[in-house]
């Protein structure tokens, strides 16, 4: 998906304090300056953060707020590519959109290196809640 003009997101790590830790420094090393030009301003700790011990499940959400980052053309693919590569030992779930509401949602699993359509999973979960017409047709 192609996102224009205006870009926003919000993404949501979840993992172990070190690994949140070592994610956040790849994103301020400026990896991602093909992308965009990526500010502190953007991450926002979980209030039990500071607290936790390395090994101890914390979150960070990463997102702009309101303030779009002027874009040209912005490929969700291939951002996801690399941030989620960055991402692989953590749990990514989050949201990128433009100005003109196109959206983008993902997750990727901690573990994994890649990436799935948020919007697709849920498709696929509320599908299986539903019977299928031949299973009612069983019933009667």
């Amino acid at each position: 998906m192609t996102l224009y003009n205006e870009l926003y997101f919000e993404i949501r790590a979840t993992g172990a304090k070190s690994e949140i830790r070592s994610f956040v420094s790849y994103l301020k090393s400026g990896e991602l300056d093909d992308f965009f030009e990526f500010s502190e301003d953007y991450i926002d700790y979980d209030d039990e953060f500071a607290d936790a011990g390395p090994d101890e499940e914390v979150s960070v959400v990463i997102s702009n707020d309101d303030y779009g980052i002027e874009i040209d053309e912005f490929y969700t693919d291939e951002f996801l590519e690399v941030l989620c590569k960055a991402g692989k030992r953590l749990y990514l779930k989050g949201q990128l959109f433009d100005a003109d509401n196109e959206e983008y949602t993902f997750i990727s699993e901690a573990g994994n290196s890649y990436y799935t359509n948020a919007l697709l999973v849920k498709d696929f979960n509320e599908d299986e809640d539903k019977p299928r017409e031949d299973d009612e047709e069983d019933e009667d």
